[in-house]
């Protein structure tokens, strides 16, 4: 394996609703058997250690998760003792507000966070704030990542941003329905494709409160080709292997055709017209 390569892994699994003890004590044991496989990134699925489909502020309040605490402390151990990326996803609690929260943890203790920005009209969501924070890049000993929740994903500009800020890896994290297959054949690839990133999707398994969750968590190559996808009902992981180098080009090749002995190259990024794109962020 190359410096350039990461091993990865996406965790695929059924948090309990409110059951944060669970959760806490599923986490740890998926990260040791990413662990076992030599994996240096392990993401789980959005507000994994919470549960998501909650029915009003009161109960999504009661299990919300403040930052350094008891829980923190001990995903920070697990890191450290595994040299695993650990992302998870939360309610966070900070103090009169919440938040659907992702925090990555890092082997060496330091924690990067992202709030989701773009809310959708289910559980959790309707009880807390939407993040305001720029989006960031979080520059790890494996890699920049990009970091995006669920419904985030409908918004290209998010996902845009972070790799014109250098990110390697997209990673989000998600609780898709059980309808929502075009996220996972058409959007995400195509996440992937248009910014010629690897982007890791952890979805969940289950039910909470009657509503059915997709599973189908996948890890897609920077031409938005699957390099692994897991089923709809099981607790598990996918892994697979990946080149850093191979997203930090962001050249596109088409083969040679028609008889002619070259192929040719399309520039990504550099050919990008900016000045004529301000419309997308005027209000």
């Amino acid at each position: 394996m190359s410096v350039n390569e990461v091993k990865t892994a996406v965790v695929q699994t059924d948090p309990k609703l409110g059951e944060v003890a669970h959760n806490l004590q599923e986490t740890k044991y998926w990260v040791k058997e990413a662990h076992k496989q030599g994996a240096k990134l392990a993401v789980f699925p959005e507000c994994s250690l919470t549960g998501y489909q909650f029915q009003d502020e009161a109960s999504s309040r009661e299990s919300a998760l403040r930052i350094g605490d008891t829980w923190t402390q001990e995903l920070q151990q697990l890191a450290k003792e595994t040299d695993i990326h650990i992302v998870v996803g939360f309610v966070e609690d900070a103090g009169e507000d919440l938040y659907n929260a992702l925090l990555v943890i890092a082997p060496d203790g330091e924690l990067f966070k992202h709030r989701k920005a773009h809310l959708s009209n289910l559980g959790v969501d309707n009880f807390i704030l939407q993040g305001e924070d720029p989006f960031e890049v979080f520059d790890t000993s494996i890699g920049k990542l990009g970091c995006f929740i669920c419904y985030e994903a409908r918004f290209p500009e998010h996902s845009r941003s972070l790799v014109l800020d250098g990110a390697d890896i997209l990673v989000h994290i998600t609780n898709l329905p059980e309808t929502a297959n075009d996220q996972v054949d058409l959007l995400l690839p195509a996440r992937a494709n248009e910014n010629r990133v690897f982007l890791l999707s952890s979805g969940r398994v289950g039910e909470e409160n009657g509503y059915r969750y997709l599973g189908r968590s996948s890890i897609y190559g920077v031409e938005g080709e699957v390099l692994d996808q897991a089923d709809r009902t099981s607790e598990t992981i996918i892994y697979s292997t990946i080149d850093l180098e191979v997203a930090r080009n962001k050249e596109v090749y088409y083969p040679p055709r028609d008889g002619k002995p070259k192929g040719h190259i399309n520039p990504l990024f550099s050919r990008r017209r900016p000045e004529l794109y301000s419309r997308l962020v005027q209000q």
